[in-house]
């Protein structure tokens, strides 16, 4: 109660703290970092292995393990995932939480992957280390031209994305539903065997 009596006998003192406090809270408001979408640092990669044919034991055994004592290595470890399917290694690598700077620890888990395939058996396809898939798009953007081939669409696409990555915060832009080229050769296998060719050749 004593504060509230000085309050209304010492107004002027009240009236100039009140704005003081409303001041400085304007002033922090303005200078307080803002961001749309902002960034965050994610701390999983993924190693993914194929080796066609063989059964989720011989995965786990051959592949995942010998990958998994590999990866262990890394001092900045927090745990690992794994799942061993049919033909299929696949290994999420969790990083600690306190670190920030992922370049150098990526670096470390692609030299440590790599020491050890040469000790996969053959026919294994990989390891393949993803440090990206947990990139997120803010913007998309889609591209339609009624009466363009898709190779025309793709050459305007390509167009469009060197355009936007002129856009000084725009990290990263990808295209994606684009028909790959292909070639068809049509042939008449009567006139092939008049010519002597077969359709191998």
């Amino acid at each position: 109660m004593r504060l509230t009596q000085a309050a209304i006998e010492k107004n002027r003192v009240t009236a100039v703290a009140l704005v003081l406090i409303a001041v400085s809270g304007w002033v922090a408001f303005q200078n307080m970092p803002q961001d749309e979408d902002p960034g965050f640092i994610i701390r999983t990669a993924q190693v993914l292995t194929i080796f066609p044919g063989a059964s989720p034991e011989r995965v786990e055994l051959l592949v995942t393990d010998t990958l998994e004592e590999a990866i262990k290595e890394i001092p900045q470890l927090d745990f690992v995932n794994s799942t061993s399917r049919s033909g299929v290694s696949e290994i999420y690598v969790n990083i600690q939480e306190s670190e920030t700077h992922m370049r150098p620890i990526w670096d470390d888990l692609r030299r440590k992957v790599e020491r050890v395939t040469q000790d996969l058996p053959e026919g294994v396809v990989g390891p393949m280390v993803n440090d990206e898939f947990g990139d997120v798009f803010g913007i998309v953007i889609t591209l339609t031209g009624e009466g363009y081939t898709p190779a025309e669409l793709r050459d305007v696409a390509d167009q469009v994305r060197n355009a936007l990555l002129k856009i000084r915060n725009a990290a990263k832009i990808g295209i994606h539903g684009a028909q790959e080229e292909r070639i068809f050769v049509e042939y008449n296998n009567a006139r092939l065997a008049e010519l002597g060719i077969s359709a191998f050749q």
